[in-house]
């Protein structure tokens, strides 16, 4: 209680927000009154698909609404396997586990694959799931500058030593949307012979062919890959993409997975079901993409400073209480956006983050634009 107390007189409570049950993509009702939303992950605007909400609708009738036992105790079931190899193959891996959040996946990895004193290179502005799981793994943590592959270079030459060093990566970082050098990184894997984790949470099913991700094609450069169910892909829960011997290693070792209830067989069916859905998505994904830059470019025409490169869009505010004072400001205005400030990200390097849906039309972009302009005049 006493830190929350701390929180609230530095100004960083948070509140939490509530929204109408009834999904309707970036038209959203909040707290009672109607306006524009760039909170939601829902990218492709699946998850507010009337049609998808019917196919998801029909696995939860014909099947299980839970596993009822963990993966090694019961719960592993036929239309999980079949869900998971279907998954490993579309994204071109010997393997794929589901489980139940990418915070969940994310903390498998490290407790299955990590070792105590073991290198690991990772970013500054990794996901928080990542950052905790590894404080705790035992390993020997080299942060490097964020998306700088010299500074990650230049760290990897003075790495000696008999355990392999390992690098934790994001492809499209979840809070600037600064997307990673994919070509440099592998790079650097094939020079200095690292174990690479990609996590993909916010680029699968948006970006790369068939929505495969930044690291689409590498599958034997990249060890393991994190992809989330619950953001672009409509439905919830997450997988891990690997090989098999890391997938063996993962249940066996990663208390996250042994030591959880296994996902239930009607998610299982969805899963099939959106495999087969993914390939056609391809205009979503084109629309996606325009729609990203059509906001960009309107907010760079009014002055505003934007970072990221896809449907994230992030504004740098710096201060923490400009940034909660510009997000009350636009949503006084109707227009709901995150205000990310520390800890989410490094103190003093506060920013609001939009995250750009193929429900946003360019009216609704444009009166974003100039509802954020004259918002930062105002801060």
């Amino acid at each position: 209680m006493a830190r929350l107390k701390t929180w609230q007189e530095l100004g960083l409570e948070r509140h939490v927000p509530v929204f109408a049950d009834e999904d309707r993509g970036a038209d959203e009702p909040a707290c009672g009154r109607r306006g524009i939303s760039f909170l939601s992950n829902d990218y492709l605007g699946l998850a507010s698909d009337r049609r998808w909400q019917q196919q998801v609708a029909e696995c939860f009738a014909v099947a299980a609404p839970s596993a009822s036992a963990s993966r090694l105790a019961g719960g592993h079931r036929e239309s999980m396997c079949k869900a998971e190899q279907e998954l490993a193959d579309y994204f071109g891996h010997e393997r794929a586990l589901l489980v139940s959040s990418g915070y969940q996946g994310n903390a498998a990895i490290v407790a299955g694959l990590v070792q105590p004193g073991q290198p690991v290179f990772v970013d500054k502005r990794i996901h928080a799931s990542t950052a905790h799981a590894l404080a705790g793994s035992g390993a020997r943590i080299l942060p490097c500058r964020h998306a700088d592959m010299d500074h990650l270079r230049r760290r990897l030459e003075t790495c000696a030593g008999p355990m392999q060093p390992m690098v934790f990566t994001e492809s499209l970082f979840s809070m600037d949307g600064t997307l990673t050098d994919v070509q440099a990184i592998l790079a650097l894997k094939r020079r200095y012979g690292f174990f690479l984790v990609a996590d993909e949470a916010h680029a699968l099913g948006c970006l790369g062919p068939g929505g495969r991700g930044l690291f689409a094609g590498h599958a034997g450069e990249v060890d393991v890959i994190l992809g989330t169910l619950g953001k672009g892909l409509g439905l919830f829960g997450a997988f891990v993409l690997l090989t098999q011997e890391c997938a063996r290693a993962l249940e066996h070792f990663a208390s996250p997975i042994v030591h959880s209830t296994a996902l239930p067989p009607a998610h299982a069916l969805a899963c099939s079901r959106l495999v087969k859905l993914l390939p056609t998505l391809e205009e979503e994904r084109q629309r996606l993409a325009a729609s990203a830059r059509f906001l960009r470019k309107a907010l760079q025409e009014r002055g505003c400073t934007t970072l990221g490169q896809a449907h994230i869009v992030a504004l740098p505010l710096g201060q923490e209480e400009r940034a909660r004072k510009v997000s009350l400001s636009l949503q006084r205005q109707g227009i709901h956006v995150l205000a990310a400030r520390f800890p989410t990200v490094p103190v003093h390097q506060a920013l609001l983050r939009l995250s750009v849906t193929t429900r946003h039309t360019e009216d609704m972009l444009q009166e974003t634009a100039r509802c954020v302009a004259l918002s930062l005049q105002e801060a």
